[in-house]
């Protein structure tokens, strides 16, 4: 597994290598916010989801994600 140094958080950084959604998301984030905060996301996502699934994602009402 390739190691990315990108969050400052190694969980949150071990989960932009291992999940390619999560890097996506990481580098959307990263055109809005400050780089570490960005690619911290997807981990704070999959912490108040309970994973990160890109379908359960796509499914979700806009609204309740917006309250996540």
């Amino acid at each position: 597994m390739t190691s990315l140094f990108l969050s400052g958080d190694p969980k949150a950084d071990a989960l932009l290598a291992e999940d390619r959604f999560a890097l996506l998301v990481g580098m959307l984030l990263d055109q809005q916010v400050i780089m570490e905060s960005a690619f911290a996301g997807p981990a704070k996502l999959a912490e108040r989801l309970g994973k990160l699934d890109v379908d359960e994602i796509a499914e979700m009402n806009p609204d309740d994600f917006l309250d996540i």
